[in-house]
């Protein structure tokens, strides 16, 4: 968990607490918290793609990366569709399979498991803006039973993120062999 933390913090220094929980919450979870008409996501992605600045996306480092120090799910990047390395049906078909048996219901594992990670991140990075205001409002949003959280304003201006999150096994097997 601590190497996840420093390794995230690194990369992304000019993350908080709540891109931090948006990933622990993205690799428990996954992305069954979102559409799953296929026809609805195809049309998301291909106005996410229209949207990429293509200065912006040369600064990417990856294509993809764990969500987590669990590595449960990957974010994969866009650009892979942009970059014709992986076919949107590839794509569509891995992240619409992702989002299938996922239970969603918010659980006391959960909240123990963010309490746990929130005292590592403290510990790594005890001086990281916005600490004590992202705590409060992640526990006051799991205090009414939920859970869903957006990237800080801060990570998206810094790293522009256009990313769909991939099931690791369905990453390994349907994305990856694209980008070898």
């Amino acid at each position: 968990m601590q190497d996840f933390v420093r390794q995230f913090i690194s990369q992304y220094p000019k993350a908080t607490l709540q891109d931090i929980y948006k990933g622990a919450f993205q690799d428990r979870f996954g992305p069954a918290h979102i559409l799953t008409d296929r026809t609805a996501v195809e049309r998301y992605i291909n106005q996410e793609l229209k949207d990429m600045d293509n200065e912006k996306r040369a600064n990417r480092k990856k294509y993809y990366e764990p969500c987590s120090w669990r590595g449960n799910f990957y974010r994969v990047d866009l650009s892979v569709i942009k970059d014709d390395k992986v076919p949107m049906d590839n794509f569509v078909d891995a992240f619409m399979q992702s989002a299938q048996g996922i239970d969603t219901n918010l659980t006391a594992a959960w909240v123990e498991e963010w309490n746990e990670m929130q005292k590592v991140v403290h510990e790594v990075a005890p001086d990281m803006e916005r600490f004590s205001a992202d705590s409060l409002a992640i526990a006051s949003l799991l205090s009414e039973g939920k859970y869903v959280v957006h990237h800080s304003r801060q990570f998206d201006e810094a790293y522009h993120p256009h990313y769909r999150i991939i099931r690791c096994d369905l990453f390994e097997r349907m994305i990856l062999p694209h980008l070898k």
